[in-house]
């Protein structure tokens, strides 16, 4: 198990480089993709009771009790944009159980201009991705090692572009003292094909979710690191600028702490044992990148809720980005079991 540990580690330090928002290509790939995850603050790897969207963040959550569970969900995402995303994990007789999901984003329609502005028409943009997963228990342990396969497809007008990405999960999960904590690095592939032959880099991230289930109190709490590849990860916010008596503009000040805090994603759930739970999360990066200043009015908060039935579960969410743009999520899961 030691080697295990150390084997793994050292494969996340050698992969690790820095990439986040507007240096890659395939950006709706690190979407949250289930109403629980977006409550939350958006990047949840492990904790989440059944829920079918989670391997397709973390590969290492896939087990048994997700055994023919279908899952959908629909977000309507800023403007015009939205996009949808589909789960089902089955066990096979000579294989194990098996994961696929698809994501699929709709950045709506566009106007053909010309030089002098006159409109000829419209285009659309959209993009998808096939997701296939297998994770595997450690005998004689609480660990489960994950993998995902991820093939995807771009289209943008006459363009498209083509890639293939890897995410590696590990999980360990003590249910007696109600512990999980969850390790994914995410994305870690190339382009197959490009737009106009310029090659980009996939947005590669690496993240850490600790969740704690308290026996004796009705709620449960998530911590997630996010975005570990990149130390220094924060950067001015335009909105956050003052100016001096002289009218010089005076840059926000980032420090060591600012840098810290902005991995940081923290949530909880409410009655996570019940038939009905509330949550509600904090993104600090998003609250910090996205607010003006002085006028924060609820940025990088979330909340939902979620309703759970012995043949079905639907989870509502909604993430505040400013207050100009909020994000609503549902989703739908369907234990075929049951039927």
């Amino acid at each position: 198990m030691r080697h295990l540990i150390i084997t793994i580690t050292i494969f996340f330090v050698c992969v690790t480089q820095a990439q986040t928002g507007g240096d890659a290509t395939f950006k709706f790939l690190n979407l949250s993709i289930s109403a629980k995850q977006a409550a939350l603050g958006g990047k949840v790897y492990t904790g989440l009771n059944n829920d079918i969207f989670q391997p397709a963040f973390n590969p290492a959550t896939l087990d048994s009790t997700l055994n023919n569970q279908i899952g959908v969900n629909y977000t309507d995402y800023i403007s015009d944009i939205n996009y949808g995303n589909f789960a089902y994990a089955h066990r096979f007789d000579k294989v194990g159980l098996v994961y696929a999901a698809v994501s699929y984003i709709n950045y709506g329609r566009f106007d053909y201009a010309d030089v002098n502005g006159d409109r000829h028409g419209t285009f659309g943009a959209s993009e998808g991705a096939l997701i296939l997963g297998y994770a595997y228990r450690i005998p004689h342990s609480d660990w489960r090692i994950g993998a995902n396969t991820k093939f995807i497809l771009s289209a943008m007008e006459s363009y498209s572009a083509s890639g293939i990405a890897f995410d590696f999960g590990l999980l360990y999960q003590n249910d007696k003292k109600g512990i999980a904590t969850g390790l994914t690095a995410r994305n870690f592939g190339m382009q197959l094909t490009t737009y106009q032959g310029t090659k980009e880099t996939l947005p590669f991230e690496v993240d850490l979710t600790f969740a704690k289930t308290f026996l004796h109190a009705p709620f449960k709490w998530f911590v997630t690191l996010e975005n570990l590849q990149k130390p220094k990860i924060a950067f001015v916010n335009t909105g956050h600028n003052t100016q001096d008596p002289n009218g010089n503009v005076i840059e926000e000040n980032i420090s060591f702490t600012d840098h810290v805090f902005r991995h940081l994603i923290v949530g909880v759930e409410l009655f996570p044992r019940k038939r009905f739970n509330l949550r509600a999360g904090y993104n600090f990066r998003r609250s910090a990148e996205l607010s003006q200043k002085d006028e924060r009015l609820g940025s990088g908060f979330n909340f939902g809720f979620g309703l759970r039935l012995r043949k079905f579960e639907i989870n509502y969410a909604y993430s505040n980005y400013n207050y100009a743009a909020g994000t609503n999520f549902i989703s739908l899961t369907v234990n075929l079991n049951a039927f």
